[in-house]
């Protein structure tokens, strides 16, 4: 998750242990839903994906564990990646599922961690080109911002691959988000108009399945239909889903698909890097472009630590921080928000337009 800040200062870097690190299980006896044996392998798969991206270390060792982890799953064949632009090192990993039709499905998150910390604020500046030499001081695991995205969009691929959908699926695993939505910004940017005018829907997942919150529906930024098919979904499957509202002062990749033009992606890096707007980039050459989509993330997405520090200049968030940590990951919610993600996808299927 991208917060906007004018300026990004904090007084204190805390330095933890790089021991491995494992998700706390949820007791199954909270479980609404019967536990199958399918069920078992789908959580175990989930699970296992946050613990290799959070054990791997900085964003660019991230990005190395996801593409492990994609031969894990035997989704190699399908995968490729991309230069982001010209001045950052990391790189978005796409994962392309063909189907028999010409309609595109987007399935979205992004892998990359920040923590508020003296060193960040020159790279934010440079638009994350000193990303790779400062996350060593990162004190945030990234796991629920947003590793439990990425394992989820994992899962999926590895899902839709096995049923050989009617439409073409696109899964991208998105670098440099926490440098001003660099990655889908540039990926965006790049897309031909044939592409782009086949784009149907646009899922976005960041900042879910957190302990003691509801995943959500931000129905202020997503599509109406895919907003309501979703908690429809959510009733008929017993999952519990909210409605809730993108903050202000908070934004993720989805931005970029929904709508982009020249102006409007300047504005945004302007918001982001400030000086880093007045440095070429890829997704400045890029034509007016709308989508539809739906974004999930937690409901209470931002709390009163993130408004505080914000104030104090002090890394005490919920994200991007110490406290974005794997012990807060529930396994139960991320599961339900994997069956949800899936069977929203399978009903689409059906539906023409939106």
């Amino acid at each position: 998750m991208k917060r906007k800040f004018n300026i990004i200062f904090t007084l204190i870097v805390l330095i933890f242990s790089s021991c491995s690190k494992k998700i706390v299980p949820t007791s199954l006896n909270n479980f609404s839903l019967k536990i199958s044996k399918s069920q078992k392998e789908i959580m175990k798969s989930l699970n296992t994906s946050v613990e290799k991206i959070v054990n791997a270390g900085g964003n660019k060792k991230r990005k190395k564990s996801i593409i492990k982890r994609i031969k894990e799953l035997k989704l190699t064949d399908y995968t490729s990646t991309e230069n982001i632009d010209w001045l950052s090192f990391q790189k978005n990993i796409l994962i392309n599922i063909k189907g028999e039709t010409d309609k595109i499905i987007y399935i979205v998150s992004h892998y990359d961690k920040v923590d508020m910390n003296p060193l960040v604020i020159p790279s934010i500046l440079l638009n994350g080109v000193l990303d790779p030499l400062i996350s060593w001081s990162y004190t945030s695991d990234g796991a629920i911002d947003n590793a439990t995205g990425v394992a989820l969009s994992l899962q999926l691929a590895k899902q839709i691959s096995k049923e050989k959908l009617k439409h073409n699926y696109r899964i991208l695993l998105v670098g440099a988000e926490e440098s001003g939505l660099r990655g889908s910004r540039s990926h965006v940017a790049r897309l031909s108009d044939s592409v782009s005018n086949n784009i149907f829907y646009v899922i976005n997942s960041d900042v879910i399945g957190v302990k003691g919150k509801k995943n959500c529906v931000t129905t202020n930024v997503s599509n109406s239909t895919l907003s309501s098919t979703s908690l429809k979904i959510a009733k008929e499957l017993k999952i519990e889903l909210g409605k809730g509202s993108m903050p202000s002062l908070a934004c993720s990749d989805y931005a970029s698909f929904k709508r982009t033009s020249f102006f409007t992606d300047f504005k945004r890096s302007l918001s982001f890097n400030l000086t880093g707007a007045f440095l070429p980039q890829r997704s400045y050459f890029t034509k007016k472009k709308e989508n539809e989509i739906i974004n999930f993330s937690s409901c209470e997405l931002i709390d009163a630590g993130d408004y505080i520090g914000g104030i104090i200049l002090l890394p005490i968030g919920s994200i991007h921080g110490f406290r974005d940590n794997i012990k807060l990951v529930d396994e139960q919610k991320l599961y339900e928000q994997f069956l949800l993600t899936f069977n929203l996808i399978k009903r689409m299927e059906n539906i023409d337009k939106l």
